[in-house]
C-alpha cells in the first residue's frame, strides 16, 4: 500500500510507557477550565446583551471577547476551506489557472468594506436579520483573511520539487493521498504563516463587521468591536482602556497557544540542506508533546487517518490518464462549472433588482 511507504513524521508515535505526568494534569486542566468558562458564559450571557445594546461593564468583556473570537475562527476555517479548494483546482488545471488567478488578484484589489452592504443586504432578504448579520460579518471577516493564504497555497503547489512528484506516482498516490502526505506538508510552512498574517488582518475589520447601521435598522452584534465602538462613542476613556487591555491579552493567548505551536509544529516539513542555529520555540507545544494524552489523541486521529486513506484508495485508485483524457474531461468540468456560475449569477442579478425596486 502506498501510505506504507510515505509515513509522514507526524504520525509516528513513540512507544512509551509512561505514568502520568505533570504535562498530562496541565491539559485536563485546561480543558476542564475553558469548559466551566463556555458554561458559565454560556447560562450568564442573556443577562448581559439583550438585543443589540452593548453593555460597558467590565464583565462583559468575556462574553464579548467570545462572540468575535468564535466570528474570527469561523471565517478564517470558511478562509481555509476556500484556500485549499480554489488553490489547488488552480494549481492543477491550466485552464483554471488563467481565469481564477486574475479574478482572485481583482478581488483583493477591491475595498474590503465595499463588501459588507451587498453581502448583508442580499443575505438579510432570504433570512432572519439577526442571522444575516452574522454570516455576513463572518464573510466580510473571511473577504479580508484569504487572498494572501489562496496566493501562499498555490505558490505551494506549483512549486513542488519535481523528484516529490515522480515519487508519489511512482508510489501510485491517488489525489488524496498526495495531497494529504506530499502537498500539505510541504506547503504547511507558508500556510501557516500566511494564517497568522491573515488572522492579524481579520482584527482591523472586526469592528466594521460588529457595528454596521442602515437606516433605522441596527445591525449590531455583539463583540469587542461593537464594545470599542460604543465606547468611543460615549466618551468612556475607562471603556476604551479596558477593551483595548482585553483585546491585546485575547491577541496573547491566542499567540502563546495557537501560533506559536503550530510554528514550532511546522519546523520538522522544512526542505534544507543545511541546519538552520535558530529554532522557533513554544512552551505550550513542549507540554503538549510530552503529555501522554495527547499521544493518544494523535494515536487516535492516526487510526481514522488510515481508515480514511484505505476508503479512498478504493473509491479513487490510482490510474494514470493520457494527457488529452485528462484535458477533455477538464474540459467538460470547466463548462459544467461555468453553466453553474452563470446560473448563480443571473439569480443573484434578479434578487438584487427585485431588492432595488423595494428601495
Amino acid at each position: 500500500m502506498p501510505m506504507q511507504f510515505l509515513k509522514s513524521p507526524i504520525y509516528e508515535l513513540k512507544q512509551t510507557t509512561r505514568e502520568f505526568r505533570w504535562s498530562d494534569a496541565f491539559v485536563l486542566l485546561t480543558i476542564t477550565a475553558l469548559l466551566y468558562l463556555g458554561v458559565h458564559f454560556g447560562f450568564h450571557a442573556p443577562e448581559v446583551v439583550k438585543g443589540p445594546g452593548i453593555v460597558l461593564h467590565p464583565t462583559a468583556l468575556p462574553y464579548y471577547a467570545l462572540r468575535s473570537v468564535i466570528r474570527m475562527g469561523a471565517a478564517y476555517m470558511l478562509s481555509l476551506m476556500f484556500t485549499l479548494v480554489y488553490g489547488y483546482v488552480a494549481a492543477r488545471s491550466r485552464r483554471a489557472e488563467q481565469i481564477l488567478l486574475p479574478t482572485l488578484d481583482v478581488l483583493q484589489s477591491v475595498p474590503i468594506l465595499s463588501f459588507l452592504p451587498v453581502v448583508l443586504l442580499g443575505l438579510s432578504a432570504i433570512l432572519q436579520e439577526q442571522l444575516a448579520a452574522e454570516l455576513a460579518s463572518i464573510v466580510l471577516i473571511f473577504t479580508s483573511q484569504v487572498w494572501n493564504m489562496t496566493f501562499s497555497w498555490y505558490q505551494s503547489l506549483t512549486t513542488l520539487p519535481r523528484d516529490l512528484r515522480e515519487a508519489a506516482a511512482i508510489l501510485r498516490l491517488n489525489w488524496w493521498l498526495r495531497m494529504r502526505k506530499l502537498e500539505l506538508p510541504f506547503g504547511a510552512i507558508g500556510l501557516i504563516w500566511n494564517s497568522m498574517m491573515s488572522w492579524a488582518g481579520g482584527w482591523f475589520f472586526l469592528m466594521a463587521a460588529e457595528i454596521f447601521t442602515v437606516g433605522e435598522r441596527d445591525y449590531r452584534l455583539p463583540g469587542l468591536g461593537a464594545y470599542l465602538r460604543e465606547a468611543s462613542h460615549q466618551g468612556n476613556i475607562v471603556a476604551i482602556l479596558w477593551g483595548l487591555g482585553t483585546l491585546v491579552l485575547v491577541i496573547v493567548l491566542l499567540d502563546q497557544l495557537v501560533w506559536r505551536p503550530l510554528v514550532e509544529w511546522s519546523e520538522k516539513f522544512k526542505l534544507e540542506m543545511i541546519e538552520q542555529e535558530t529554532h522557533a520555540s513554544s512552551w505550550f507545544y513542549d507540554i503538549l508533546r510530552s503529555s501522554r494524552l495527547s499521544e493518544r489523541v494523535s494515536a487516535f486521529w492516526e487510526r481514522i487517518g488510515e481508515r480514511v486513506d484505505a476508503w479512498t484508495l478504493r473509491v479513487w485508485p490510482f490510474r494514470p490518464e493520457r494527457a488529452s483524457e485528462q484535458a477533455q474531461r477538464q474540459d467538460v468540468a470547466w463548462r459544467l462549472f461555468f453553466l453553474a456560475i452563470l446560473l448563480l449569477v443571473a439569480y443573484g442579478t434578479l434578487r438584487a433588482l427585485h431588492l432595488l425596486i423595494q428601495v
